[in-house]
């Protein structure tokens, strides 16, 4: 049930990832990084149908979290660009390629694979409260560090370095969200007397304002792939280190597992990369 509930999240954040973008793109270069984007895209419908996407995305991403593992229900999220590629390549116009087709297979396969032998076990809900701060201060060091650093520059590293610090704050919304989603599970009452709920809402609103900067500043190949690798890394490991999670794999098992990432990372950044989600860049927004 877990696996289906975050193969379904992974399904509507890849639809919302190209409904947005279309819209994120063409907004004013100067509204980057500011609450005015976030106005100017509430007033888009296409990219209100992307974030209804999002929200039941996230909604289903809360269930599975709170019921399995953060690494195996993260893992999966990068599934979501197998339904991503399809819509671009219907909003753009532009066939699938039989290179496509062959790093589809490749996510889906080494995926599984990694998932079958790594077979990741649920540890704690949440991390301690020294494990908070090092979680907290690690992410908001590196990302303010990544903004900062990049003020000036323009295109690709822009955006990977804006892509970076959005994967690794909803990378940390993963975290805040999954023991928020354990609180309600012992009551309304306790959920919302947990501190974790409300700082959930600030940090999904400061990823999502990061994520759209991103698709705003550069092209989506960039931006994209770096989105899509830095959560579910930054999630698995927390999960590893912070919440005690295990997997099955050891020894020699090792070395298939590791194999089958990269073959799965290899899949991701291909699929990413394919002219017919690059292409939505030309398509005209209304």
């Amino acid at each position: 049930m877990v696996v289906v509930l975050a193969i379904v999240a992974a399904a509507l954040f890849g639809a919302s990832s190209v409904l947005m973008h279309t819209q994120a793109r063409a907004a004013p270069a100067e509204h980057s990084l500011r609450p005015s984007l976030m106005v100017h895209l509430v007033q888009q419908p296409a990219w209100l149908a992307g974030i209804g996407a999002q929200i039941a995305g996230f909604g289903l991403l809360a269930v599975a979290l709170e019921m399995g593992s953060l690494s195996l229900v993260q893992s999966i999220i990068p599934a979501g660009l197998l339904l991503a590629l399809p819509l671009a390549a219907r909003v753009s116009g532009k066939r699938l390629r039989r290179a496509d087709w062959l790093a589809a297979a490749a996510t889906v396969a080494g995926l599984a694979v990694a998932l079958v032998i790594a077979d990741p076990a649920t540890g704690r809900s949440s991390p301690t409260a020294e494990g908070w701060v090092v979680l907290f201060a690690f992410t908001i060091v590196v990302s303010v560090g990544l903004i900062a650093g990049t003020r000036d520059i323009a295109g690709a590293p822009r955006a990977v370095a804006l892509a970076v610090a959005a994967g690794l704050v909803l990378g940390l919304n993963a975290v805040v969200t999954k023991a928020a989603a354990t609180h309600f599970k012992h009551g309304i009452g306790q959920g919302f007397a947990s501190w974790e709920t409300y700082a959930l809402a600030v940090v999904g609103l400061t990823g999502l304002l990061l994520m759209q900067s991103a698709f705003q500043v550069g092209d989506i190949e960039w931006s994209l792939p770096t989105l899509t690798v830095v959560n579910p890394v930054l999630s698995i490991v927390v999960g590893l280190t912070l919440l005690d999670e295990t997997v099955a794999a050891s020894g020699a098992a090792y070395i298939p597992l590791v194999f089958s990432l990269a073959v799965t990372l290899w899949g991701v950044v291909a699929l990413a990369r394919s002219p017919a989600l690059l292409a939505i860049h030309e398509q005209p927004v209304g």
